[in-house]
């Protein structure tokens, strides 16, 4: 078992008593209840940030009354500040946020596109004034955070709830910068509606409204004091960066048939309409060069040689740490899924629904479907905790031993060697799967 330090008398203590209306036994009581709220960040730390958030609440006599008779309220205060430095942030910076979301009625419940939409609706926002879009963006970030601290939901409930977050502020700036006409599609984990904390969603424009791409590229990326709305990343266009930003159907079309790399084929497997008057064209045709490539007869030594590459090239030199790239790590058990859904012609962009449904078609086993789906899943609960603590993308795990352990304790294992077992068995689970249907099996 880790031992948890005791809480050393410290000089924020002091200052906080000197500096506040609080009184001796309050902070006492705080001090006791980060002492056992508290679990991967140094209790110090935490301390300073809820002293933090009581200065700038103003009326803290008040305030800290509410916290010591509602000591759920002051968990998950404490809970929050321990799971994800920018949400503590920005409760410090908004402290009315605490109270504003928790009493929602709605607040146990996932926010559907719909309800997103008709909720932005309702802000005021207009073309030039996207304020409060990128404010409504941060608070519901912050809804969603606080719901994980507390565990009211999982891991694959967060990414969708991410997810559908995401598309709502896209299709309602889109509206507001009159895009209407020109088609976006949706791929990657946006496609699959599985995005994580800090992720950019992966887009293509099709049609000829390039102005209104390009504006929309820079509005949604754009920062003020509010934050940003999301970045769009369309790299996975046709020529990637050096190509032009929108393309027509039959540019697609074409590049697909003739120029396209294997990889860039591959990417389809998560295509997903979003909006305008060609999604369904673009699906249609995507899945037409999709199927194609799936009956390549050396598909899966190309899946595999483009695995190789990505860990090249993109891989963290430390594969015991790099989850993402490394042997048996996320991108692996995609890979494995991907290429199995070409072979077969499964089109799902979502991984957990394709893994479905290659175990009701026979490709898997129902032992080898579930250990997937309990390997891949840990490693992605792994990434959620990572990237959740400053909203930021991360694929690899801390080398700092004490970082490790602080990782372990958040996920709820407080034997360091249970957690180091699991991660260990997950990522070798999933890298005896991709060798036994790819690296071992011949088309």
């Amino acid at each position: 078992m880790i031992k948890k330090p005791p809480l050393k008398p410290s000089r924020i203590l002091r200052e906080a008593r000197e500096a506040s209306t609080l009184r001796r036994a309050h902070v006492r009581y705080l001090a006791s209840c980060v002492r056992s709220c508290s679990s991967g960040s140094p209790r110090l730390q935490i301390l300073n940030q809820v002293v933090r958030f009581v200065e700038a609440y103003g009326l803290r006599s008040l305030l800290f009354e509410l916290l010591v008779t509602n000591p759920k309220l002051l968990e998950l205060l404490v809970k929050t500040f321990d799971a994800s430095r920018f949400a503590g942030d920005l409760l410090i910076r908004h402290p009315q946020l605490l109270e504003e979301i928790t009493r929602d009625p709605a607040f146990y419940k996932p926010r559907s596109i719909d309800e997103n939409l008709r909720r932005l609706d309702s802000l005021g926002a207009n073309a030039g004034n996207l304020d409060p879009v990128r404010a409504y963006r941060s608070r519901q970030l912050l809804r969603i955070v606080l719901r994980d601290a507390l565990g009211l939901t999982n891991p694959v409930a967060v990414f969708k709830e991410l997810s559908d977050l995401a598309e709502a502020c896209l299709l309602f700036t889109t509206r507001l910068r009159g895009g209407e006409q020109m088609t976006i599609i949706a791929l990657g984990k946006f496609g699959g509606r599985e995005i994580s904390y800090g992720a950019d969603l992966d887009v293509l424009f099709v049609g000829d409204d390039v102005r209104s791409a390009q504006n929309l590229v820079v509005a949604m990326a754009q920062p003020t004091a509010e934050g940003n709305i999301w970045v769009l990343d369309a790299r996975l266009r046709p020529e990637g960066e050096k190509g032009p930003l929108v393309c027509s159907l039959e540019t697609y079309q074409s590049y697909y048939a003739g120029r396209a790399q294997p990889w860039e084929l591959q990417a389809l497997t998560r295509a997903r309409g979003v909006t305008g008057p060609l999604q369904s064209e673009f699906i249609e045709m995507a899945k037409h060069v999709w199927r194609d490539a799936g009956q390549h007869v050396d598909l899966r030594a190309r899946i595999d040689n483009m695995l190789e590459r990505i860990r090249r090239d993109r891989g963290s030199g430390s594969d015991s740490l790099d989850f993402k790239t490394g042997f048996g790590g996320i991108i692996e058990a995609e890979f494995l899924v991907q290429a199995l859904q070409m072979r077969e012609n499964i089109w799902e962009p979502n991984w957990e629904r394709a893994v479905d449904l290659l175990r009701e078609r026979g490709c898997l086993t129902e032992s080898g479907a579930d250990k997937l789906r309990n390997a891949y899943g840990f490693l992605r609960r792994c990434e959620a905790v990572l990237r959740r603590y400053d909203n930021k993308s991360v694929s690899v795990f801390p080398s700092d031993p004490n970082e490790q352990r602080k990782l372990a304790i958040r996920l709820g294992y407080e034997e360091f060697d249970a957690f180091r077992e699991r991660y260990v068995d997950a990522r070798e689970s999933i890298h005896a799967l991709y060798d036994r249907h790819i690296k071992d099996a011949s088309d």
